[in-house]
């Protein structure tokens, strides 16, 4: 590394990981940027740390977050400057490095670093991260514009499923707003009271359900949504900016192996999980539609079975979040209410 660049930060650390504290990685930023030396800067967010403080405790909390700082000093050594941010968030400025093939390939290392990544301490706790980037001057000319692109390619990546980096661009990615800590629950409120809503607007369930599949791939961001019966897929949307666009029926008798009987859900953030739990031949079926990750919601009241609405993403991984997969059950279940007092079928609609 320069050494005038060291030079710039100042010698405070955080006690827990060794990195530098948030004030100083944050002064040096503003000083690059005053220097109109051009840098990246890199958030760095654990996926659902939450569930490790809640699942193991505070100490296996600590040493999450002390790994995943590791990790990325061990990638940044002599090309950036490592600084905790908060919790399990990290900030990094990379000087000098700013072109975008550039800054995807380190994005691409840093993410290739939490693969299959757990603290040997916990070797049942598997760590990912998610990756927001924006670049000096090209997306700013002050901290605030750095710093808050970046936070809007951190959101972006969220909204994806996490366990991914986004590089910002203004084409796609100045639209976005980030909701306050206080917004998530009123958001998921929103977004229940919209599926009632939709499948409301028509006495027809055969004209609603295609809307409310439209609703779950734009705002989701799922590459694509289908309502499947007792032998074919029936309703399907997929999302515009999927790659994939061949996807086809899943054998019932295939996913209702998986089913959790008390949420009538099932879900993988990885397809290559089902080879390693000897299940082969539902694992080749979704390789063949290149799924990589997937959710099925059972379609059922009252005792009887219609299908299940699924979920499934490709090219990338995603981790399922509670919220999503709430909001799928809850449109699955809502949907063979209306079915139950309709007495129909999905295969009648």
């Amino acid at each position: 590394m320069n050494s005038s660049l060291t030079s710039k930060i100042e010698p405070k650390f955080d006690s827990l990981t060794g990195v530098y504290e948030r004030s100083a990685i944050e002064e040096l930023a503003k000083s690059l940027l005053a220097e109109k030396h051009p840098f990246s800067v890199f958030l760095i967010d654990g996926d659902n740390f939450k569930n490790v403080n809640d699942g193991y405790g505070h100490k296996a909390g600590d040493c999450v977050i002390k790994s995943i700082a590791e990790q990325i000093k061990s990638l940044f050594d002599g090309i950036g400057f490592v600084g905790r941010f908060g919790g399990d968030e990290f900030m990094v400025v990379m000087p000098d490095i700013v072109e975008y093939d550039a800054v995807w390939a380190v994005c691409h290392d840093l993410h290739a670093k939490f693969e299959e990544f757990s603290p040997s301490e916990y070797p049942s706790i598997f760590i990912t991260i998610t990756v927001g980037l924006s670049r000096s001057p090209k997306d700013g000319s002050t901290y605030d514009e750095i710093f808050a692109k970046a936070d809007k390619a951190l959101y972006r990546g969220k909204q994806k499923g996490r366990n991914c980096f986004i590089i910002y661009l203004d084409e796609k990615h100045r639209d976005i707003k980030v909701l306050s800590s206080d917004a998530p629950s009123a958001n998921s409120m929103q977004h229940h009271n919209t599926i009632f809503e939709i499948l409301s607007r028509s006495d027809q369930l055969s004209q609603s359900i295609p809307c409310l599949l439209n609703f779950f791939t734009t705002n989701l961001m799922i590459d694509h949504v289908a309502v499947q019966g007792k032998s074919e897929i029936l309703f399907s949307e997929i999302y515009s900016l999927s790659k994939a666009r061949k996807f086809s029926f899943v054998d019932n008798s295939l996913i209702s192996l998986n089913i959790n009987p008390q949420t009538g859900m099932f879900y993988v953030n990885e397809t290559a999980q089902l080879s390693k739990a000897n299940q082969d031949t539902l694992f080749k079926i979704l390789e063949e539609q290149q799924i990589l990750a997937s959710c099925y919601a059972e379609i059922s009241y009252a005792g009887r079975f219609y299908g299940y609405l699924r979920a499934d993403t490709t090219l990338t991984f995603r981790i399922w979040q509670r919220s999503d997969m709430d909001l799928l059950l809850t449109a699955a279940k809502a949907i063979a209410m209306a079915l139950y007092f309709q007495h129909k079928t999905l295969e009648e609609l």
